[in-house]
C-alpha cells in the first residue's frame, strides 16, 4: 500500500499544479486520491455536471470540450499524461464548465474538494503556488482569445498545429508528428471555423510542403514557414 502511495505521490509531482509538494507532503495528499479508469469514447462528466475531482490523467488523453444548446461544439483543449483538469472544482462550488471525455484508454487520479481545500488550508506556500498555476492558465486562455480576434483563418489554424505538436509531438525523420488521431471537424472545432474552410487551409499548408497528412495524423513539416504565417496573419488585422 505504502509503495502505491508513492507512486501515487510521484504521479502529483509530475503536475505542475502539485510540483512543489514535498514528498511527505505528496504522500499524505496521495493517500486521499481514487484510481478511476475510462474507456474510449467514455463521458467523464458533463457540462453542467455537478463539480467536486480534481482529475490528473495518469495514462491516456481527454478532450475537453464545450457544446451549446443548438448542438455546436468548442474544442477547447486535449490533454495527455500529466495534465490536471476539473481544478476549477476545487475553488467553487460552481457546475462544471465544459464537458470532458476519453479519447483512448484513459487512467485518472482523482481528488476531492474537501481534501484539497483541507490541504490548501494548512500550507500558504502551497496556495500561493496554486494561485501563480491558475495565472498562468488564465494567460494562456487570453492567448487563446486574443488569436480568435486578431488571426485570420490560416494563423489560427497554424498556432492550432503548432500548439499541437508542441503538446502531443515526437520528432520523425521528416519533422514533427503530432500523435493524436485528428479530424478536420476537430481542428474546425479548436479554431471556430468550418469544416470546409479547414479543409482548404489544410490544403493550402500541404501544398507549400509546411504540413504533411497520413489519414487523421498531421506531420509538421516546416514550422518556420507557419510561425511567419501567424506573425503575417496577426499584423494583417491591425494593416
Amino acid at each position: 500500500m505504502k509503495r502505491q502511495y508513492t507512486q501515487a505521490a510521484l504521479a502529483l509531482q509530475s503536475v505542475p499544479f502539485f510540483s512543489n509538494l514535498k514528498s511527505e507532503e505528496a504522500i499524505e495528499l496521495a493517500s486521499r486520491m481514487v484510481l478511476r479508469r475510462y474507456g474510449v469514447g467514455q463521458i467523464i462528466f458533463h457540462h453542467g455536471d455537478p463539480g467536486g475531482l480534481l482529475y490528473i490523467i495518469s495514462r491516456g488523453k481527454v478532450k475537453i470540450s464545450h457544446s451549446t444548446h443548438d448542438g455546436q461544439e468548442a474544442l477547447l483543449a486535449i490533454l495527455g499524461n500529466g495534465d490536471f483538469f476539473g481544478e476549477l472544482a476545487l475553488l467553487d462550488d460552481s457546475p462544471r464548465s465544459a464537458t470532458a471525455e476519453a479519447l483512448e484508454p484513459t487512467l485518472t487520479l482523482t481528488l476531492h474538494r474537501t481534501d484539497f481545500r483541507r490541504f490548501i488550508g494548512s500550507n500558504p506556500d502551497f496556495a500561493m503556488h496554486v494561485l501563480q498555476s491558475m495565472a498562468h492558465n488564465i494567460r494562456r486562455l487570453n492567448s487563446q482569445l486574443s488569436d480568435i480576434f486578431f488571426l485570420d483563418l490560416p494563423g489560427r489554424l497554424a498556432r492550432t498545429l503548432l500548439r499541437l505538436a508542441d503538446q502531443h509531438g515526437r520528432p520523425v525523420e521528416d519533422g514533427i508528428l503530432i500523435t493524436l488521431s485528428l479530424t478536420q471537424t476537430d481542428l474546425a472545432e479548436m479554431t471556430g471555423a468550418t469544416r470546409v474552410s479547414i479543409n482548404k487551409a489544410l490544403g493550402r499548408f500541404r501544398r507549400a510542403g509546411w504540413v504533411g497528412a497520413n489519414g487523421r495524423h498531421f506531420t509538421i513539416l516546416d514550422r518556420e514557414a507557419l510561425e511567419n504565417l501567424i506573425h503575417i496573419s496577426g499584423g494583417s488585422a491591425f494593416s
